[in-house]
């Protein structure tokens, strides 16, 4: 059997045999439809009830509000809190979470609902403590005049004058609150951060990682504060005319969303990957809901607004309330008996085994993942015993939190690993794509490599055309035929359209 067919832009025509059976050709990227869904039953009550109203009024899939809660929730407890594993393990309840959606996905009204309470108790406090805040201001300024007074005189005596600069050190600086950070520098983060102890980047772009990234700095990237305030390690930067700036314990938590594309911008981008950044982040590739949606979509229940307002409130206020934000020590939270031996036998039977299997696309991300689990066990038992207002430090964290850390964990698991699998780290796939495209936009189901040529002009030479139509034949979408040449001539490879593909 054969068929004529004519290519546009000026193309032969060519006949050539087609076979007529075709298989259905595999997806050049992972099919996102197999993911699963967010197990929202694993998380706290009042959480939980909050991301599904968010998900329902934006039409939107629980995952991107239930991720963006989770980190937001951790900035309530960093710097107050460490989850024990054991006595030289110990983790933060910071988290770092990216959501990846195309445009349209409704991503700024989610953020924006999530972000409003924090906004709000920050907006309250620096109203509510303006005087004290401007008062020990003051009193800082007037000290520090003093002691300049008295370096100009020639009655006080060095130990008169340090006596005073000590009593400067110990005066406490009361700052205005910023909570909430948007696009910044890792320059304005430091300061942030010197003056707040953690912070919480909630955000609907991912712009901050060309900022880290060398933006302004002449394309040198400058990542060790957003490495470092994911573990609370110190960080210290010195400068020329100021005194160093000494970080004991910065903490940040961070949620941002971005397009697809972002992804393999971070993969590809050396710095981010060989780092450890990349391993550090939860990925959330929630699910699509663009031409299924109804404008009419139910508002969230005032109720529910409510108890997630209060129980945000009442975190802060023990947040601001620690003095481990100044300096002290964080509260160390513990695994009752029964909860640290199920751990510990999770650990050995499941996670350490699959590091060689599950883990074999994505080994750095793999190597966090039993702390991601105490992270997860820290912040479910901090949210539960603070919505029973209980201190989290009197109660031991018990195996059903555990339970829920380690489902919450596996739907992360699958989602990095989906994440770093379906990074195209050469480029080919993309070449593919567009080649593909390219095709069906033209309608041609048959062609030679010499018009592919013409036709993919992003493509400059006929090894670049033979090596991404290899691709396509791989994946089932073309296969090679050759025709037979006429007056002594090599036969002509052409490549065959899989209408299956369409």
């Amino acid at each position: 059997m054969t068929t004529t067919e004519y290519t546009q832009e000026n193309h032969t025509i060519i006949n050539a045999p087609i076979p007529t059976s075709w298989s259905k050709p595999r997806p050049l990227r992972k099919d996102k439809s197999e993911l699963p869904e967010f197990p929202i039953d694993a998380m706290p009550e009042v959480p939980m009830y909050m991301a599904a109203a968010v998900a329902e009024t934006t039409s939107t899939d629980r995952a991107m509000a239930a991720t963006a809660i989770l980190a937001a929730m951790s900035y309530c407890f960093s710097g107050v809190y460490r989850m024990q594993g054991k006595p030289d393990h110990t983790e933060p309840m910071t988290l770092y979470s990216l959501i990846l959606a195309n445009p349209a996905e409704r991503k700024s009204p989610v953020m924006k609902l999530i972000k409003a309470p924090f906004v709000e108790f920050t907006n309250e406090y620096n109203t509510t403590n303006k005087q004290q805040i401007y008062a020990s201001q003051e009193q800082h300024t007037i000290l520090e005049a003093e002691i300049a007074e008295m370096q100009s005189s020639d009655n006080c005596s060095p130990d008169e004058i340090a006596a005073k600069r000590v009593a400067l050190d110990n005066t406490r600086v009361l700052k205005f609150r910023n909570a909430c950070v948007d696009d910044i520098t890792p320059e304005a983060m430091a300061a942030l951060l010197a003056d707040n102890g953690s912070l919480l980047m909630l955000s609907d772009e991912a712009g901050v990682f060309k900022n880290f990234g060398g933006r302004y700095q002449n394309g040198v990237p400058n990542l060790d504060l957003l490495l470092k305030a994911w573990g609370g390690e110190s960080y210290q930067k010195n400068r020329c005319s100021n005194a160093p700036l000494i970080l004991d314990s910065p903490y940040l938590s961070v949620c941002l969303c971005g397009q697809p594309y972002i992804l393999e911008e971070l993969m590809q981008n050396k710095s981010f990957l060989q780092s450890g950044l990349v391993a550090r982040f939860l990925y959330c590739f929630p699910r699509s809901f663009v031409g299924q949606r109804h404008y009419g979509s139910k508002p969230i229940n005032p109720d529910i607004s409510a108890d997630f307002r209060n129980l945000v409130y009442r975190a802060l206020k023990a947040k601001t309330a620690h003095t481990g934000i100044n300096g002290g020590k964080e509260i160390m939270l513990h695994f009752n008996d029964e909860a640290a031996k199920a751990f510990a036998d999770y650990y050995d039977r499941q996670i350490e085994p699959s590091l060689l299997t599950d883990f074999a696309e994505c080994p750095d991300w793999g190597g966090k993942y039993h702390g991601l689990i105490l992270r997860l066990c820290g912040l479910i038992h901090c949210i539960k015993c603070v919505t029973e207002e209980t201190p989290p430090r009197n109660r031991a964290v018990d195996t059903e939190t555990l339970g829920q850390a380690i489902e919450l964990a596996g739907y992360y698991k699958k989602q990095a690993i989906y994440a770093y699998g379906s990074v195209d780290s050469d480029g080919e796939i993309a070449y593919a794509e567009y080649m593909l495209n390219r095709l069906r936009s033209n309608g041609i189901s048959t062609i030679s490599g010499r018009e592919l040529l013409h036709l993919c002009r992003k493509m400059k030479t006929m090894n670049e055309i033979t090596e991404t139509a290899n691709v396509l034949v791989e994946h089932g979408y073309l296969r090679e035929h050759e025709q037979e040449g006429s007056g002594g001539r090599k036969p002509t490879l052409l490549y065959e359209v899989n209408p299956l593909s369409a």
